[in-house]
This record gives C-alpha cells, sequence and structure tokens, in this order.
C-alpha cells in the first residue's frame, strides 16, 4: 500500500509528461500564443496608435474602399496593407485601435510562424527560442500600434518562407506555386521585397545542388509570382504611365541622398555649365534642401511644385537625377552603403518616449481629409499616466539593446549553414536578412523601422548558430568522456537533420 500511495500522486503527472513529450509542436505553439498575447494585452491599450507622415497615404484609399468611394491609390504606394485595413476596419470597426488591434493579431501569428519555420530549418529548440524573442521583441510591438505597413510585411514575408521550406522538404510543385503566389503579395505590400525575388531559385540550387533539378520548382515560383504582380503593374501602366509596382524609388533615393547622407554634392558651382537648365534647378533645390536640413519628403514636393509633374514624372525624374548623383561619387555610395548596412544589422533600442513624443507633430489635420479627421486623437490623461508602464513592457526584450551578440551570431549561423549540408536550406534567412537590409541601406538608409522584417529572421539564425553549436560542443564532450569503445566495434553517429532540432530535441 505504501508503494501505492508514493506511486499515485506521479501518476497524473507521468501522464502530462507522456502527453507533452508526444505533442511538443503543440505545446511549443501555445507557450508562444500565450507569451505574444499577454505582452501585446498588456501594452494596447496603454497608448494610442501611432502615425507617420506616410500613414495616410495608406488610410485613406482604404477608408474610401471600405465606404464606396473607390480605390485612388497613389503610384507610390502598393495595395496590400490597404486591403489589410479594408478587412481590419470591415471585421472589427471604424477606428484606428481596431486597425492595431488587428495588427496585434497579426504580431502573434508571426510569432507561431517563426517556430514553424525554424521548426523546418534550424531546429524545434531554435525556433522556439527564436519565437519567444520575436514574441517579447519591444521594437515589434510598437511596430504593430503604427499606422504602416511593416507588420504585414513581416507576415507575409514568413509565411511565404514557410511554404517554400515546405515545398522545399516535400519537392510538391503546388507548394512552390504557392509560395511564388504569397512572394508576389509581399512585393506589393512593400517593393523592397523585390530583392528576395532571386533569392528563391539561389536557395533551390545550393540545396538540391543541381541547376536542373532547380529548374521547374523556380518556373512554378515565377508563374505564381507574375500572375500576382502584372496585373497591378499593368493598372499602373493604364493609370499612370508607369509599368512598376510602385513609383517611390525616385522619392527614397533622395532620402539616401540628401537626408541619412548628407556627404553628396548635389550642385556643384563649377560644374554648372555641365548641367541642363531643368537639371541645374532641381538640383540647386535639392542641395538647399541638405543645408537646411529638410526631410527627402519635402525636398521632393519642392521639385515637383517647381515643375508642375505628375507623381510619375517626378519619380522618374529624381530617379535618374539621383542616379547620376550617386555615379558621381561611386566610392563614397559604396562605403556609405556598407556602414548604413551594419548600422541596421546592429539596430539600435526603440525608445517609446521618442514614438511619443513626435506623435503630435505626425496628428496634422492638414494632412489629413476632412472625411476621416474625426478618428484622431491624442492620448487621453489615462494613457498619458501609463507611459513609463508602458515604456517599461517594451523594453523587456530589444536584441540591439544587447550590443553586438545578434550581429556576432547572425554572421556565425550563416558561416554554420555554409558549410553543413543538412543545413543549407536555412541559408534562406541568412540570404534574406542581407538582401533586405543591403537594399534599405543602398536605396533609403539605415531607417529603424526597415530593420522590423528582418528580426524574426535574424532572431532564428542566432538562435540556430547557439544551438547547433552546443549540440556540436556537447557530442564532442560525450565522445572524449565515454568509455573507449571495443576494437572490434566502430562508433557511428548521425548528425541532426535540418528538420530536427539538434541533440534530437
Amino acid at each position: 500500500m505504501a508503494t501505492d500511495r508514493t506511486a499515485a500522486p506521479f501518476g497524473p503527472l507521468a501522464r502530462a509528461r507522456a502527453a507533452l513529450a508526444a505533442h511538443p509542436d503543440a505545446l511549443a505553439i501555445g507557450l508562444i500564443v500565450l507569451v505574444t498575447l499577454a505582452i501585446r494585452v498588456a501594452f494596447a491599450f496603454r497608448v494610442p496608435v501611432f502615425l507617420l507622415r506616410d500613414s495616410v497615404s495608406y488610410f485613406l484609399p482604404a477608408w474610401d474602399l471600405l465606404n464606396g468611394y473607390g480605390f485612388d491609390l497613389s503610384i507610390r504606394r502598393t495595395p496590400v496593407y490597404p486591403a489589410f485595413l479594408v478587412g481590419a476596419m470591415a471585421l472589427f470597426g471604424e477606428d484606428l485601435l481596431a486597425v492595431s488591434f488587428a495588427q496585434h493579431l497579426l504580431g502573434i501569428g508571426s510569432a507561431v510562424l517563426v517556430y514553424v519555420l525554424g521548426r523546418m530549418t534550424v531546429g524545434r529548440v531554435a525556433g522556439l527560442i527564436a519565437a519567444l524573442v520575436t514574441a517579447l521583441n519591444g521594437a515589434l510591438v510598437i511596430a504593430e500600434h503604427y499606422l504602416m505597413p511593416e507588420v504585414a510585411l513581416v507576415f507575409l514575408l514568413l509565411l511565404t518562407f514557410v511554404v517554400f521550406v515546405s515545398a522545399l522538404r516535400s519537392g510538391r510543385r503546388l507548394g512552390f506555386l504557392a509560395s511564388g503566389l504569397l512572394l508576389g503579395l509581399t512585393v506589393l505590400c512593400k517593393p523592397v521585397a523585390q530583392v528576395l525575388i532571386p533569392v528563391l531559385p539561389l536557395v533551390l540550387v545550393v540545396s538540391y545542388a543541381s541547376l536542373r533539378r532547380a529548374f521547374v520548382p523556380s518556373l512554378m515560383i515565377a508563374t505564381g509570382l507574375l500572375a500576382v504582380m502584372v496585373p497591378w503593374m499593368l493598372r499602373n501602366y493604364a493609370e499612370h504611365g508607369s509599368l512598376t509596382t510602385a513609383g517611390a524609388l525616385g522619392q527614397t533615393l533622395v532620402a539616401r541622398t540628401a537626408k541619412h547622407d548628407t556627404g553628396f554634392r548635389w550642385y556643384d558651382e563649377k560644374q554648372a555649365d555641365t548641367y541642363e537648365r531643368r537639371e541645374a534647378i532641381a538640383r540647386q533645390l535639392v542641395q538647399n534642401g541638405i543645408r537646411q536640413r529638410l526631410s527627402d519628403g519635402v525636398i521632393y514636393r519642392r521639385v515637383q511644385d517647381r515643375f508642375g509633374m505628375t507623381d510619375a514624372e517626378v519619380n522618374q525624374f529624381m530617379r535618374e537625377l539621383s542616379t547620376e548623383v550617386i555615379l558621381e561619387h561611386p566610392i563614397y555610395y559604396l562605403r556609405g552603403t556598407a556602414k548604413m548596412t551594419w548600422q541596421l544589422l546592429a539596430g539600435e533600442p526603440e525608445k517609446l518616449s521618442t514614438d511619443w513624443k513626435t506623435q503630435n507633430a505626425r496628428l496634422s489635420r492638414e494632412e489629413w481629409d476632412d472625411r476621416v479627421e474625426h478618428l484622431l486623437s491624442r492620448a487621453s490623461q489615462a494613457q498619458r499616466n501609463e507611459l513609463d508602464n508602458a515604456g517599461a513592457i517594451v523594453a523587456l526584450v530589444q536584441p540591439p539593446a544587447w550590443g553586438p551578440l545578434m550581429p556576432v551570431l547572425f554572421i556565425l549561423g550563416t558561416a554554420l549553414f555554409l558549410v553543413t549540408p543538412g543545413l543549407r536550406p536555412a541559408l534562406l534567412l541568412s540570404l534574406a536578412v542581407l538582401g533586405l537590409l543591403v537594399t534599405c541601406a543602398a536605396l533609403d538608409g539605415p531607417v529603424v523601422r526597415y530593420r522590423y522584417p528582418a528580426d524574426p529572421l535574424i532572431a532564428l539564425v542566432g538562435a540556430g548558430a547557439v544551438t547547433w553549436t552546443v549540440a556540436g560542443a556537447s557530442r564532442r564532450w560525450a565522445r572524449g568522456a565515454a568509455p573507449l569503445p571495443s576494437p572490434r566495434v566502430a562508433p557511428t553517429m548521425t548528425a541532426p537533420s535540418p528538420g530536427q532540432a539538434p541533440g534530437g530535441a
């Protein structure tokens, strides 16, 4: 009887452990959802919705479409985020807080996708670590409270990669077609995702070690991609005369060469005779804007107003002019791009107080149409009282505050993926990070929010580096501590598969 009384309390515990061992993914996802939800609930009602000057150009077309006024979207914007805004307001109500609520739900989904992607590439343990870092990442929590497309981009990017890696593991062609469709939606969320178009075929070639085997999957990806992108490009050509997904490169290059890096010489008195009249005027406008420390948007609009150009015309004009300026200083431009890429990779801690202080300046009723100005609201007294608590919540986990740790782990993880055949599909993560950060640095500058889509991928690469290095060291230690094998029995070892966590976890 004593034995029965001693063993009885451990019966339920043993059954629980057995159930958890049988369903580790369900346990991990449940934990991720719980943690992600808890921090967002703690934060969401303590702060107002944050806005940038670009927010209205996404929101107003969505509001118009929802209320039956058509869909007049500027050529500078892509349609996926406004479509998301329409869905969020239709489902949760016509309110900015309803939009932020929907974006926090996307944040929960993104954290789960990080785990799923990690489970398929660097292992379950690494996926869980990266998912929890993503769930608690204060910068991403703040981003979800902004009326900007980065949150939707993160979700679509992760979903695209999950579907692609799943197709890579199974070889199903429909999976590659679906990943192409999703990549097209990602591009139509933010054009910077175009840099990922060659990444997927490159990962196929590296993973299959064969151009021939990679050809058909690449063709399926391209088919899905074009099926999404081409109709929108044709729409832009019909309405604006520009066969592009979005016409904003002209302004981003002005930001790169006149705002984030003021060392470029736009107008040189000694070369004034070589400029055409319109080019000389535009160059002087930009140079004066640099001296006055104006924003790229103000400089861009000054040029547009001076020559009475349409959005498509000024975009093309400033794109060509900015390119000329860059080609006049190529070495300086490359050095600056490398420096800014490292700044984005290292990141900087997000301070809620900064977002809070600039909020009133961004709530300009002159920029927001009369039809939607009633949606604007300033922070309540209760929210002002909660500022310190909200700041403490988002300061709990911010990888850039860890110094060089994450960049070093990212470099280590990328090197590990290169030399470990079973980890070759995980190169997708590193290539995507480098592609996104280098493109943002080259075309725009070290804007903090441009790092957000790469944050979960950096966490995955870093977690993979840690878990695989620890697992390798543990195996070597175990071999050294084990007794010498019998001369007649050769010891054997098997490395974990890419879909299995290091150490068989």
